[in-house]
């Protein structure tokens, strides 16, 4: 068996292995299905989900409070198992599972058909696109954040086959037609329902296209112009009717759960960790434990290791240049510009590695097309090298995987703040959290309180300094959360303290209770 032979037979393996993994909540127990992929945040966006399935609206709160707080094209998805189940929050998780099942597949191989396109002259064999397949398949923190129950995996799918599109398109040398601009107006514009930060990648496209034609006088200026603006207009179209709905919301265009997650975000704030969670997106078999994350050697190595790589790849990329170059250099722009605003301009550094996710396909074509030059050394021995390597991540990557299964090593982390409530509090009975994906899935009668679903709690925060006066203001009779929130009676000097006490302050179950005083 040649060793290409060898390496195209573990990538299948793995994308199998990969299949079964994204099947265990299938097939498991009521609460594998609620908590070994889904997130707090993938929670609140389920929350809006089955508020629409019901009748509820945009909602959160048991139809209540009105909210942007999410990504429109992944809600409006989701909102089908909960159509077809009469909202059954369980059967909806059932079916909110296989849905992202089905998106991880199909983006699988978009990005199958990208790496071969990006490759392309360099490799002499599939294989090596079905690797970058199948690191993205089964890369741990790639594969848990496209099911996440989120909207990672779908603006991953939409943003390669967009990029495919637009290559199609470049291939043709020739003028974009009307309808073709059309086309490539309507995919961007899904793009921006999927996520709003991929306006860089619009952006991007629409410049790369501008340059190309103009470098390669295809057309005047004015030609060249146009070709942008259609396009442009058209994903404004498709994005406008979300936006003017923000804006009458809450006063911005921006939802409220990005706007809540950087007010108090300080500018470059994030750069302290974003080069490490870049390295991992590009090579996802080397996760970086979270306690050598402050290392400032190992912030530059993995800057260097990043950067050096991706530069590698696109000095090589040009001069080899091909049909495909205009498309590698637009997700570069985007790359860049993605990391450019969660690093500088954005809070919540913890969510970095999910923001950076849709960024997997072209860094792990660069890893590879990287390796599989420094091997050339290697002289007649370069395809073993190259192959052992690609199996040897494939593997470390499967490992991973199945060490995240056992007791204690993740869990979902919110799930005891769920059971205390609905073990002590009737359902009519509100009440509140910082944090209320989760809880607030499983009992309706929940008040969000860090401003990433409800308006009324981040104009709170923005104008007041913090929610314990908002608090009083509400029916909120029990606030539950991390243990953290057992301290808010603390405070000196609120009327706060007159009204909740602490009932429950477990540090070792993560878990803080506090109740109305004249509730108890």
């Amino acid at each position: 068996m040649t060793p290409t032979r060898a390496l195209t037979l573990s990538c299948f393996a793995a994308l199998i292995f990969g299949l079964c993994y994204r099947m265990i909540p299938v097939f498991g127990s009521e609460r594998t299905l609620a908590s070994l992929f889904l997130t707090e945040d993938g929670y609140l966006l389920l929350t809006v989900s089955r508020n629409m399935a019901i009748g509820n609206g945009i909602t959160v709160s048991d139809g209540t409070i009105w909210t942007n707080g999410f990504q429109p094209l992944i809600t409006f998805l989701f909102t089908i198992p909960y159509l077809l189940t009469g909202g059954d929050k369980v059967a909806g998780l059932f079916g909110v599972t296989l849905i992202q099942i089905a998106i991880s597949i199909a983006a699988a191989f978009a990005i199958r058909r990208f790496a071969a396109r990006a490759l392309d002259p360099q490799v002499d064999s599939p294989a090596w696109s079905w690797l970058v397949t199948a690191l993205w398949f089964i890369g741990p923190l790639l594969l848990l954040h496209s099911m996440n129950g989120l909207e990672t995996g779908l603006v991953t799918l939409v943003v390669v086959g967009t990029a495919l599109f637009y290559g199609n398109l470049v291939a043709l040398g020739r003028r974009f037609s009307v309808a073709e601009q059309l086309l490539l107006g309507l995919l961007a514009g899904l793009c921006f329902l999927a996520r709003n930060d991929a306006v860089f990648f619009i952006a991007a496209m629409l410049v790369v296209r501008f340059v190309q034609v103009r470098l390669t006088r295809q057309q005047s200026f004015t030609g060249a112009v146009s070709e942008a603006i259609l396009p442009g207009l058209t994903a404004l179209a498709v994005g406008a009717p979300w936006m003017i709905y923000n804006y009458r919301l809450t006063g911005s265009i921006i939802p409220i759960s990005g706007q809540s997650q950087s007010f108090a975000a300080d500018f470059g704030g994030n750069l302290s960790v974003s080069p490490i969670k870049l390295m991992e997106t590009m090579f996802p078999m080397f996760p970086v434990p979270t306690s050598l994350e402050g290392s400032v050697p190992l912030l530059l190595l993995c800057a260097l290791l990043a950067g050096g790589t991706l530069a590698w790849f696109l000095l090589r990329a040009t001069r080899r240049g091909g049909p495909f170059l205009p498309v590698i250099w637009a997700y570069t722009l985007y790359a860049v510009g993605i990391f450019s605003y969660y690093s500088l301009e954005f809070g919540a550094p913890w969510f970095l590695s999910r923001y950076f996710a849709p960024l997997a396909p072209l860094l792990l074509v660069a890893a590879v097309s990287v390796m599989y030059d420094v091997f050339a050394v290697f002289g007649r021995h370069r395809d073993l090298a190259r192959c052992a390597v690609g199996i040897a991540a494939l593997l470390l990557c499967a490992v991973l995987l199945s060490r995240l299964l056992l007791p204690g090593v993740r869990e979902q982390g919110h799930f005891q703040v769920v059971d205390w409530v609905e073990e002590n509090v009737p359902d009519e009975v509100w009440v509140g959290a910082i944090q209320t994906g989760t809880l607030g899935y499983w009992h309706d009668r929940t008040i969000n309180l860090d401003g990433k679903v409800n308006p009324a709690a981040l104009e709170a925060l923005l104008t007041e300094g913090d929610v314990l006066d908002y608090t009083l203001r509400t029916e909120i009779e029990y606030l539950v959360d991390w243990v953290g929130i057992a301290k808010w009676p603390d405070i000196e000097g609120r009327a706060f303290n007159k009204v909740f006490e602490t009932l429950v302050e477990d540090p070792e179950r993560n878990l803080g209770v506090l109740g109305k005083r004249a509730a108890n």
